[in-house]
């Protein structure tokens, strides 16, 4: 390490400063690494363009000048143009440093965070501060923020972190910051947070860290970080999903980067950190504590810890070295001999000024367009422009290189902005007008609620986006999934049986307009005890409507008549009664949410975005009241409708977007598939038995026959595999989340028996379980669905708590919705009133300011 030399000058003011620094220019060498020359901006207009250098400044409210000490550093004579500034700090033991790469001046100020670490010297924290500080010029130019390098160093030596004063140090520094005037800004870093920014923002104004915003500069860096990625692979024609991750480091930045690598589908994202518990992050691999993250075999090494990791042992011992390396880390190297060596082996690098300048990148909009950056602008669309732009900067340099390792140092150079451009910050307005869609109508949600209304839409001429923050429509993880719900109008309450008599037209058209087959006719049957109604009605109910509407069943008094009829099943002597739809039978659900889009977008109405979540809304006070929706990418939406289908998490949305909170409970309900001899025709049925609170058996199981499974296969042949779940959550504590952050998909080995124990009990022959699964479903109080506007909003719609019910209906239900959505009120059913928003049971009501804050 190269050793600094120090050499305190005298004490001076800062106008003396200037004279000095005049001075040593005209003598200062030329940088072997070939010097960036930025510009002066011309973004601020607070000085002429021909006073350069800052007069004399002094503190508010004092009657001195503050003083700083010059000192001098090895690096000018290697031709650095850097100038360290030791700032006068209160607390004893505490020394602070501000270092500039290039002139004071306020047209191209000096950005960089402050950091505050305990170095061994004096010298150590200099070469630190003049290091970091050229590499901010770095970051800067790469992109043309407006801004050269600065960085602000603490060295609090040998006391404890806890012990520095942070207010008196900050006071400090805001005096340094004002008597500078303008020529430096700062936030965040090492040890220093928002909490420490609004204090300094207190004093100063020379502060660029997300004030009075929304923006997590944190995030912002990470998102630099994946567009790097992003960029990388594109320039390889790689995929995501084919590679190995290694986040090293998860902090404040890693763990966003993690978590982002994850919810792209990355193959693997591994993760450590000094404090174990923070590298436990959903999704991703932890590395064991007995484990060294340079013994990994990963495609991308993000280094996002400490500078220097990256050294001689790393370099020996991490074999094979990593293809690419690209983090949040500044100076992740520990020597230009360790860069260099791992180049050698292919381990291509794009540096720090392209992948860790996202907080830069939000200083440079804070600077241009504070307004937009504190109110007009979500957090989320700064975010993407950051991600677009480091996305683009990393394909230019790989392309540039040729995709060689070995060739990006020398690409580098070619990848700078041209530094008389405007300043990158400047040109958010535009990126936010090329990223912003136009559209009657938003769905959010790709479950069967959202993909039925957006054929509903379609077949009205209501062009539509539909987002889903999923991987696919109906993804894995909501309620939507799977091979099959039952389609019935065997139903205690005649006014479902209605409904699904007039469902059952809209499926035949969708099957017609598809060309697929989606509704399968296999009979339902309801068996079992005199439970009285339970959420699935019961077999008494079931019958009386039957009876009452004229439709076509078969009765069975006993269970020994239930067995005549169904052998499969081994109800002999119980006193069992059933009830026998023929007409019924199961929609297959995944199939039919892929249709009900698939037809939208055929007929040139529909949009898809999935992995793609809601991040902000904003409802327009004019006569259409039209909605800008800002999506996770950061590009907007304006719709002119709306409709909320977010299954599940329902209750979240609405929270934090519209401040209502209602009362729906996430149930957990277990299924799971089991294989069993092709001979034994098991039907599909539903079995009623009264509840056992000592067992916490809810009595109400299910069972669909071999032909309502596609997506499982036997082991071998003479064998088939039918699906058996429960409709009742078990009372222990993981099978009550109050939100989906909470929904645990490992089943609880108590109802996977009592499953068990039914299938013995009932089905014929020896079945055995080959899967298990858990699957959210959404309920309401009283087992009715939510279909209604939102108050206040009648051209936003909202489907919700389908209870388990609601699949079978579900072209009705889009035809419902887009028609809520659209204010049309001639509904394809009598009456949905008994699906208010307002009912008793649904419990609406606005959050208060503290559950505000909460949610």
């Amino acid at each position: 390490m190269m050793k600094i030399v120090l050499s305190v000058i005298s004490l001076f003011t800062f106008s003396d400063f200037v004279v000095r620094q005049q001075q040593q220019q005209a003598i200062v060498a030329v940088n072997a690494f070939q010097p960036i020359v930025v510009r002066p901006s011309t973004a601020s207009s607070s000085t002429s363009s021909t006073n350069k250098l800052l007069p004399r400044h002094r503190i508010p409210n004092t009657n001195n000048n503050l003083e700083f000490e010059i000192h001098n550093h090895q690096y000018e004579k290697e031709g650095s143009q850097t100038t360290v500034l030791e700032v006068p700090v209160r607390q004893n033991g505490v020394r602070m440093y501000i270092a500039k790469d290039g002139t004071f001046d306020t047209q191209c100020p000096g950005n960089g965070g402050m950091r505050l670490l305990s170095y061994p010297s004096k010298d150590h924290a200099i070469e630190d501060a003049v290091r970091l500080a050229e590499g901010m010029t770095r970051k800067h130019a790469m992109y043309n923020t407006g801004f050269s390098g600065a960085k602000l160093v603490v060295d609090y030596g040998s006391l404890d972190l806890k012990d520095v004063d942070r207010e008196i140090l900050l006071v400090d520094c805001a005096h340094a910051l004002q008597e500078l005037g303008g020529s430096i800004y700062t936030g965040c870093d090492i040890n220093t947070h928002d909490e420490d920014m609004e204090i300094l923002a207190r004093h100063t104004p020379y502060v660029l860290a997300g004030m009075n915003s929304n923006v997590d500069t944190n995030k912002a860096t990470a998102m630099s970080v994946i567009g790097s990625i992003l960029g990388i692979l594109e320039s390889q024609k790689e995929h995501i999903q084919e590679n190995i991750f290694l986040v090293q480091g998860c902090g404040k930045v890693g763990t966003h980067v993690a978590k982002e690598l994850v919810r792209l589908g990355a193959k693997e994202v591994m993760t450590c950190d000094l404090n174990p518990s923070n590298a436990a992050i959903q999704g991703c691999t932890k590395l064991n504590d007995n484990e060294k993250w340079y013994h990994q075999d990963v495609d991308f090494l993000v280094p996002c810890a400490n500078s220097l990791a990256i050294n001689d042992q790393v370099l020996t011992e991490m074999v094979p070295p990593p293809r690419f390396i690209v983090g949040a880390t500044n100076q992740p190297y520990a020597s230009q001999s360790v860069r260099a060596a791992f180049d050698a082996k292919g381990s291509l690098h794009v540096p720090e000024s392209i992948s860790s300048a996202g907080a830069i990148l939000a200083d440079s909009i804070e600077w241009t367009n504070p307004d937009l950056f504190r109110g007009g602008a979500a957090p989320s669309q700064v975010y993407g422009w950051i991600q677009d732009l480091a996305h683009a900067k990393a394909y230019e340099l790989c392309q540039k290189a040729g995709n060689r390792a070995d060739c990006i140092l020398r690409a580098i150079h070619q990848t700078y902005a041209n530094q008389e451009d405007d300043p990158i910050g400047q040109s958010f307005p535009q990126w936010i007008a090329e990223n912003t869609k136009f559209v009657d109508s938003l769905i959010v949600g790709g479950g069967m609620a959202g993909t039925a209304a957006a054929y509903a839409n379609a077949k009205a001429g209501i062009k539509t986006l539909l987002v889903e923050q999923g991987d696919s429509l109906a993804p894995k993880c909501a309620s939507s999934n799977g091979d099959s719900r039952m389609y019935r109008q065997m139903y205690s309450n005649p006014f479902f049986s209605k409904m699904q008599t007039a469902a059952l037209e809209q499926w035949k058209c969708l099957e017609k307009e598809s060309g697929e087959k989606l509704l399968h006719q296999n009979g339902l049957l309801f068996y079992g005890e005199d439970t009285g109604e339970t959420v699935e009605g019961s077999v008494q109910g079931a019958r009386d409507t039957m009876k009452e509407l004229g439709l076509p069943h078969e009765y069975f008094a006993t269970g020994d008549d239930i067995h005549k009829k169904f052998p499969a099943l081994k109800t002999s002597g119980t006193p069992y009664s059933g009830v026998y739809e023929e007409t019924a039978g199961h929609v297959r659900s995944s199939a039919a949410c892929a249709a009900m889009a698939r037809v939208a977008k055929a007929m040139g109405k529909l949009d898809i975005l999935t992995k793609c979540k809601v991040t902000d809304i904003r409802i327009k006070d004019d006569e259409n009241k039209s909605i800008d929706v800002i999506l996770e990418d950061g590009s907007m939406v304006v719709a002119n409708s709306m409709i909320v289908a977010p299954g599940p998490w329902t209750k979240q949305f609405l929270q934090e977007h519209f401040n209502l909170d209602l009362d729906l409970d996430i149930w957990r309900i277990h299924w799971a598939h089991y294989e069993i001899d092709e001979s034994i025709n098991v039907p599909q049925c539903f079995f009623f038995r009264k509840e056992s609170e000592c067992r916490n058996d809810g009595g109400l199981y299910y069972c669909f026959p071999a032909t309502a499974t596609e997506s499982r296969k036997a082991s071998s042949h003479g064998k088939n595999i039918i699906k058996v779940g429960v409709d009742f959550k078990s009372t222990q504590p993981a099978d009550e989340p109050a939100t989906m952050d909470d929904f645990s998909y490992e089943a609880i080995e108590q109802v996977l028996e009592m499953m068990d124990g039914f299938v013995a009990e009932h089905l014929k022959g020896e079945a055995i379980r080959v899967e298990d699964c858990v699957s959210p479903y959404t309920m309401t109080n009283d087992s009715y669905f939510i279909m209604d506007t939102l108050p206040g909003h009648s051209n936003i719609a909202l489907f919700s708590g389908g209870s388990g019910r609601a699949f079978k209906f579900a072209p009705l239900l889009g035809d419902c919705l887009s028609r809520l959505a659209s204010g049309n009120t001639n509904f394809p059913i009598e009456d949905i009133s008994c699906f208010s928003i307002n009912r008793p049971a649904v419990g609406l009501r606005k959050l208060t300011e503290d559950q505000q804050e909460f949610a």
